[in-house]
This record gives C-alpha cells, structure tokens and sequence, in this order.
C-alpha cells in the first residue's frame, strides 16, 4: 500500500513539473511577441505593455511590406520578384497569425491544457512529449540561424542585392545600408520567420498529445481485447466515450487552426516552388545556398506539420483493425452475453465508420499521409519539368 501511494505521488509531481515546464516554455516563447498563450505569473504582462509589444513589430512588418511592395513594381524582374515575394509572404504571415491567436487566446490554452493532461496520465509520455518540442524547436533554430548568418555574411556583399536596395535608399552609402539590411534581417529573421516557426510548433505538439492520447486508447483497448471473456458492454461503452472525446478534440485543433493552416500550407509550398526555380537560374553561389537551404526549411515545416496528424489517422485506423478482429473471432460464438458484446463491437465500429476524425484544413482535406503524399509528388513532377526545361 505504501509502496503504490509512492508511485502516485513521484508520477503526481512528475506531471506537475512536466506541466510547469511546458507552460513556462511556450509562456517564454510566445512572450517575445506579446501573446500569454499560457499566462505565467513571472511573464505576467500589462495590458498596455501586451499591446505595444504586439502592435511595434506588426507596424514595422507593414512598413517592410509597403517597401517591399514598391520595391517589386519599380524593378518588375523576376530576380526581385523571387528575392521579395518570401519576404513579403512571411511579413504577412506574422501579422495574420498575431491578431488570429491574440483574438483566440482563452481557446488555445484551453485546449492545449486539457490535451498535456489527458497525455501525462500516462508517465512515458512525459519524456516523449519533451524530447519532440526541444528536438523541432532545435532544428528550427539551426535553419534560422543559419539562414541568419548567410544574410548578414555573403548576401550584403551581392552587388544584384545592393543595387536594387539603393533604389529606395539612394542617400544611404554602401556601409550604412549593410547595417540596415543587418537590422531588417534581425527583425524579419525574429519577428516573421521564427514566429511562424514557433506556432507550427505550438500547431505541432498539440497533435502531438492527441495522438498519445490515442495510442494509450489503443494500448488499453488491446489488453481488454485480448480475451473476450473478460468484455464486458461497461467497457465497450467507455472505450466508445473515449474515441468521441478525443475526436471532438481533433475537431477543436482543427477549428482552431483551419484558417492559419490552409495559409501556411499554400505559401509553403508556392515559396518552396520559386525558391527551387531560383536555384537552377541564379548564377551567384551564395545566393544559390541561401535559396536551397531555405527551400529545405520549408520542407521540413511542412513534415511538421503533416507528421503527427498523419500518425493520428493511423492510429483510428488500427483501432478499426481491432474492433474488427473481435467481431470476426465471435461469430460462432453462442452466448446471449457474448451477443451483446459483439453488438456493442458493431456500434462501436459503426462510430468509427461514420466519424471523419482527425485534424482538417477548412474542411478541404485532412492531414494525413495520403494527402502529404500527394502534394510531394505534385512537388516533385513541377521541380522535375523545371529542371529538364
């Protein structure tokens, strides 16, 4: 008895910790840009403080988009156009996923408090969920530093890059527009492109718990189904309760996010596009390895945000698998208990059927490999008739 009231309360204070360090981690995160996703007492923010923090970085990304704008129809070229259009889209971006998510604020935390508890009922899910936001929030932060650090160290020194800087800025000299452009690629690098990085992060882990949340379904409805003596309609029922929370959790994600996706997912891909067509015509070097690392950088925040969602599905799908099997291994089977089990297997499966659970993009498609698979290979047939033109 003593030895199972340790084992709760080590697994007790092992979630609450895992709880404060999540919260304090996406609280720091999205505090740089004044949103309280998850309102921590020592980032508590003023509310005119909270406003000014949002507002100065989207004014000053409206200004680079006005500039930009100009830029590209006083030099209608399509090296501008490539160098500008990803500049202007990710500005955008910023803005559009600043207001959306400071509107929707009470919502996001709601759902992602409730979505880390029902994941850390089970302890091995702790380390998981840990290892998964430090691993893609390094990777991403390798990309924009990288990134960063080509801007800063070989762009500047482009004379194509300059030159069409210094139809704006004609009274800067050549040193002092390198501090600029220094400057604006601080804040394009911190304040569009990491943001975007940061919420499909958040985006992410939240499908991240869902589908530990589903797999622990899976696991304890496998135990129970490995013999069929021991069903009962009590259990069936609850299993059916638990699969259509979870679903109405893949819902709320999807609501949530269906606008900030379909965005992300379109401009990815365009971006993606032109930057591949920029790296067979650009001559320069060091523009070349700009536009191919950045091109991998896209393609790894679409895995990012396919992946989880994708493992979702295939989650529902072997919990069809094991319905399944327990309908065919009863069918000879005579008992008028075991007729209500498998009637109750059949309602079961029947809410599986109809049910379109998982994580959809304004309704259009869901998230899943399928869909990943077939925006790839229209990808790759548009990058192969690039190159062999």
């Amino acid at each position: 008895m003593t030895t199972n009231t340790t084992n709760i309360e080590e697994n007790f204070q092992s979630q609450k910790k895992c709880t404060r360090k999540c919260n304090r981690l996406w609280s720091r995160l999205f505090w740089l840009y004044g949103l309280q996703l998850h309102d921590v007492e020592e980032n508590h923010l003023p509310k005119w403080k909270k406003s000014a923090i949002i507002l100065l970085p989207r004014l000053l990304a409206a200004l680079l988009i006005l500039r930009f704008t100009i830029l590209i129809i006083r030099l209608p070229m399509y090296d501008v156009f490539v160098i500008i259009f990803p500049l202007i889209f990710f500005n955008s971006t910023s803005i559009f996923t600043a207001v959306f998510l400071q509107r929707r604020e009470n919502e996001f935390s709601t759902l992602y408090k409730i979505l880390l508890e029902l994941a850390l009922k089970s302890t091995d899910n702790i380390k998981r969920i840990e290892r998964h936001i430090y691993t893609v929030l390094s990777i991403l932060a390798i990309f924009n530093v990288a990134l960063f650090i080509l801007v800063i160290t070989y762009i500047p020194l482009s004379d194509s890059m300059l030159s069409f800087n210094r139809l704006i800025y004609s009274q800067f000299n050549v040193n002092l527009l390198k501090v600029y452009i220094f400057f604006e690629s601080t804040f394009y690098t911190v304040f569009s492109q990491f943001f975007l990085d940061v919420t499909v992060l958040y985006f992410s882990c939240m499908c991240k718990l869902l589908l530990l949340d589903f797999e622990k379904l899976n696991n304890d409805m496998e135990r129970a189904f490995v013999s069929t003596s021991a069903l009962t309609n009590a259990k069936l029922n609850a299993f059916r309760r638990d699969y259509r929370y979870l679903s109405h959790l893949a819902e709320k994600i999807s609501c949530n996010f269906s606008p900030l996706l379909l965005f992300w997912l379109v401009g990815l891909i365009v971006i993606f596009c032109i930057r591949v067509r920029s790296i067979k015509n650009i001559p320069e070097i060091n523009i070349a390895l700009y536009f191919g690392l950045d091109a991998a950088r896209l393609v790894y925040l679409v895995t990012v945000i396919f992946k989880n969602s994708s493992q979702l599905l295939s989650q529902i799908g072997k919990m069809k698998e094991i319905i399944s099997e327990i309908i065919v291994s009863g069918e000879d089977e005579a008992i008028a208990r075991q007729k209500c089990i498998f009637l109750s297997c059949l309602l079961f499966r029947q809410t599986l059927n109809a049910d379109n659970a998982g994580i959809s993009v304004s309704g259009l498609f869901q998230l899943s490999t399928v869909s990943f698979l077939n925006m790839a290979s229209t990808v790759l047939t548009y990058v192969v008739l690039v190159y062999q033109s």
